[in-house]
């Protein structure tokens, strides 16, 4: 009975970091989103061509169209892994009743059963901790774009 609670514990406390990183991904696009919209508005709130654009304003534009897509990308992925190991929660804790039920009622059956749930809530909890991994790749993808990008202005 202890391994599932442990895993439902450690479940859980995974699935509230990565919400708040959910979350933080949430705003990052948005705030791109929002400078991108501020960058191709004039002053009357007229729609600017790119083209129109200042060469560093262009620079910025380029760069949030190349990063919105990887950040979208990171964001399923996380989102992905948060859904795989709440089912993976759910598993285990089909898994504690079964192994309740299987004690009260002394029937072996249903203690493998539980035991059942329980490899399947771990190998779907692993799942979801490789999703989440990806979802890291994903980032350091996106940082090293903006570094490398950033590093070349002003070389001509």
């Amino acid at each position: 009975m202890v391994a599932p609670v442990v895993l439902i514990t450690t479940g859980g406390l995974l699935t509230n970091g990565l919400l708040a990183l959910y979350g933080e991904i949430n705003e990052r696009i948005r705030e791109m989103t929002r400078e991108r919209v501020s960058l191709l508005s004039s002053d009357a709130g007229e729609l600017l061509e790119a083209a129109s654009l200042p060469a560093m304003g262009r620079e910025r534009l380029t760069e949030i169209d190349h990063q919105l897509p990887m950040l979208t990308c990171r964001h399923r992925w996380t989102r992905n892994a948060v859904l795989w190991i709440y089912a993976s929660l759910g598993l285990l804790g089909l898994s504690v009743i079964g192994i309740a039920a299987a004690v009260a009622a002394d029937v072996e059956s249903v203690g493998i059963v539980a035991l059942g749930f329980v490899a399947a809530g771990t190998v779907v909890m692993l799942v979801g901790l490789g999703l989440a991994a990806r979802s890291l790749v994903a980032s350091s993808d996106a940082i090293s774009y903006e570094v490398q990008r950033t590093q070349t202005l002003g070389k001509g």
